[in-house]
């Protein structure tokens, strides 16, 4: 027993030594990227003020439906198609692209529009006077100074242009499993290798690999060597980022059931499994879906990774309003829409980037379990062993083949 033990107490440091690398090296700021940023300078005070302000723009009383001013419904799309080869006689792989007719919210004609209807509390917390001036508040605040976000936002061309790769079979149509990446990611040549992708395809099921907003092709041409923009300090861009994200897959998921999928499930990874986990939110006809080291907090992340300033009281003030502010693009906005056993949450045991925190409030808001592996958010040891109950639920689910049958192991694309 002892001797079982200590390979996985092994595993579990070096995957514990690599995460916190990941962390120290990619997910905190340095310094020149934090004095190029409008959010980060802000003081305590100031950013409280902001985040309010935030929040008081995003909210209201149609902030929360799953359709409307925060996720509109997206035209319907004709994405040109490239054939990228042949899968054995058994299907092919084909290259998707649309425009993304995308649009944020935030501009300031719309914010001083909101500000003309302030009432008294509301002006009393951004303190502000019964005639506030939006140009002059935000000028104040110390943002938006070089642009404004709506025109920061749309600078990249790339990002205008939505991406998906197809693993069709050759006898469609087929139920389609859409995978969302992490963090970082996006090339489809490494996903559809960290993904389960022929595990999946060999199930049954046809694959689709998406691009999150500002990652691979999306990318802002003006970024270089620099993380992606999104998801980013400044609030306002990460929530219209979620609201792109939300946009795109959504006129994915019409154009895939125009053209006779019979359901679709979903499966994200990192960021992938916080986009998932929103999506299983706000879409009503999800056959499953799949939450693999999913961020799920996003102010407690943006917490713990030292973005946070002051105090540990003054940290906490700003880590409670950041979630507020955040609010109508958080998983936990909304009851889930998917059926809690057609929901599956798997999660590494020394995970020093999301943690096991974070998968563990998605099981509870989805009403599942968490299934375990001995590895962390980057090195993945034991993870096919945790994805044992996803194959049993997709096989309940009928799907044929997800799992292999006694003594014969499934070829499957995994890192």
């Amino acid at each position: 027993m002892l001797a079982g033990r200590m390979p996985r107490d092994l595993f579990r440091q070096l995957a514990q030594r690599v995460d916190r690398a990941f962390a120290e090296t990619a997910l905190r700021p340095s310094a020149s990227v934090r004095s190029k940023s409008s959010a980060e300078p802000l003081g305590v005070a100031a950013r409280l003020r902001a985040l309010a302000l935030i929040r008081t723009f995003y909210g209201g009383p149609d902030a929360l439906a799953t359709h409307g001013r925060m996720f509109p419904e997206a035209p319907r799309i004709t994405p040109s198609v490239s054939r990228v080869r042949s899968l054995n006689g058994q299907g092919e792989v084909l290259d998707l692209r649309w425009p993304s007719e995308f649009s944020p919210l935030w501009n300031l004609d719309a914010v001083q529009a909101r500000l003309d209807t302030l009432n008294v509390e509301e002006r009393d917390e951004l303190m502000v006077s019964s005639r506030p001036d939006a140009a002059a508040l935000l000028r104040e605040f110390g943002i938006d100074q070089s642009a404004p976000l709506r025109e920061k936002y749309l600078r990249s061309k790339a990002n205008r242009t939505a991406y998906a790769r197809w693993y069709r079979h050759a006898n469609g149509p087929r139920p389609v499993a859409v995978l969302l990446h992490g963090y970082l990611g996006g090339t489809f040549a490494i996903e559809e290798r960290v993904l389960p992708v022929r595990r999946l395809f060999d199930g049954g099921l046809d694959v689709v690999l998406t691009i999150l907003p500002l990652h691979g092709p999306r990318r802002s041409e003006a970024r270089g060597f620099r993380p992606p923009a999104f998801p980013s300090s400044d609030p306002r861009f990460t929530i219209e980022g979620f609201r792109q994200l939300v946009f795109d897959h959504r006129a994915l998921f019409e154009y895939l059931r125009h053209g006779g999928a019979p359901g679709i499930g979903l499966m994200g990874m990192s960021l992938g499994g916080f986009s998932a986990a929103l999506l299983s939110t706000l879409e009503q006809n999800l056959r499953f879906s799949v939450l693999f080291i999913p961020l799920a907090m996003i102010e407690q992340f943006a917490h713990d990774h030292g973005r946070m300033l002051g105090s540990s009281a003054e940290q906490e003030k700003q880590r409670d309003a950041l979630r507020a502010a955040q609010w109508p693009i958080s998983p936990f906005a909304r009851p889930p829409l998917v059926a809690a056993e057609r929901v599956a949450v798997v999660a590494g045991e020394a995970d020093e980037v999301t943690g096991l925190a974070h998968a563990e409030h998605l099981a509870q808001h989805f009403g599942t379990h968490i299934s375990r592996f001995e590895g962390g958010h980057l090195l993945h040891f034991g993870r096919e062993r945790a994805f044992e109950p996803v194959w049993q639920m997709l096989e309940h689910e009928g799907f044929r083949s997800i799992r292999p049958p006694s003594g014969r192991v499934l070829k499957s694309v995994r890192p």
